[in-house]
């Protein structure tokens, strides 16, 4: 059943494109014209300036002709998804990538880690011509201490409603909607020979953080991480007009586990893992590039999984205990 809802995927809808993110190839290429990593100015005010802009702007619209008493929950993240979406439809994520505003990395893919791919990698990647696409590789951005693919922020916005969607108003199995999020993962996001031929750990952590973020907007249930968590309400109903409360901070979502030198991916094929593993050896890196931040990450999601019956934690399912390995599609997790 899972091999046929797998070919109908691929038959049926049109491939996502779903960039990748190279943490390691600024560090190799010491040429690189964007700069180094560790150079790399932090954009999380601007961020927040930009954010809490954007929203007071929704807000007023929805404002003149809505009563926030009468409008349904739905009807407001519909209107913030304008903002908070991908590359091709949310306002904040095309203000990154096309406005200069924000400071990037780019790295072009005949100069990354993946400049060695061939189409039994990961077609995308692979494919004549792949480098000539501004978005084959995701730029990278900084937010406080994080830094990570603007891919990621697209990951939180939209996969991350998907995950909200289904867990707290649709009240589905968090366990279930992991598992849908790693099936996705795997076949139209990216982890197989088709896509790219990365499956992405990091795209995971940032779906499963989206879940949070998405709660936080209203904050009516408690976070799934602990109460200490609770960074919302970011939007409140006041005297009948929806009011921002409080500024959005994405450092609060955009841990170490979107890093993908800390929290490693997997990959489609075993050219690819000898390939990969290869460049990381001929310039003495490792992944994770920092095995003490990785077991940092372990501690924070060793909350037991809700509904699952082993009791796996949530690191179980959006973290890479193993390294950069072969990924198995039917017998894993």
């Amino acid at each position: 059943m899972k091999l046929i809802t797998l070919i109908f995927l691929f038959v049926f809808n049109p491939l996502l494109f779903a960039a990748e993110a190279d943490h390691f190839s600024p560090e190799i290429d010491q040429n690189n014209e964007e700069g180094l990593i560790q150079d790399l100015e932090d954009s999380n005010e601007l961020l927040t300036q930009s954010t809490h802009k954007m929203v007071k702007s929704v807000l007023d619209k929805i404002n003149k002709n809505n009563s926030c008493q009468q409008m349904d929950e739905k009807e407001l993240y519909k209107e913030l998804k304008t903002i908070f979406s991908n590359h091709t439809k949310g306002k904040l994520v095309k203000e990154i990538l096309y406005t200069g505003n924000y400071p990037l990395i780019k790295i072009h893919l005949l100069k990354s880690i993946y400049k060695d791919w061939s189409i039994f990698n990961g077609y995308l990647l692979g494919k004549k011509n792949a480098s000539e696409s501004p978005l084959a590789l995701s730029p990278l951005i900084r937010i406080r201490d994080v830094t990570l693919g603007v891919d990621k922020l697209e990951h939180l916005f939209g996969m991350g409603y998907q995950y909200f969607d289904r867990a707290y108003l649709r009240e589905k199995s968090i366990k279930r909607i992991l598992k849908r999020g790693i099936f996705f993962e795997k076949t139209i996001l990216g982890g197989n020979i088709l896509a790219t031929g990365v499956f992405s750990y990091a795209d995971l952590a940032a779906n499963f953080n989206g879940m949070r973020f998405w709660n936080h907007i209203l904050q009516k249930r408690d976070d799934i991480l602990g109460k200490e968590y609770n960074y919302g309400p970011y939007i409140v109903c006041q005297a009948g007009s929806w009011v921002q409360s409080k500024p959005i901070d994405f450092s609060q979502y955009m841990d170490l586990s979107v890093d993908e030198s800390i929290n490693c991916s997997k990959l489609a094929s075993k050219g690819g893992v000898t390939k990969y593993r290869k460049i990381l050896k001929e310039n003495s890196l490792q992944c994770p590039r920092r095995p003490d931040l990785y077991r940092d990450l372990l501690r924070k999601y060793s909350i037991p999984t809700p509904g699952d019956r082993k009791s796996r934690p949530l690191s179980h399912w959006i973290l890479n205990n193993n390294g950069i390995e072969k990924l198995s599609y039917f017998n894993e997790f």
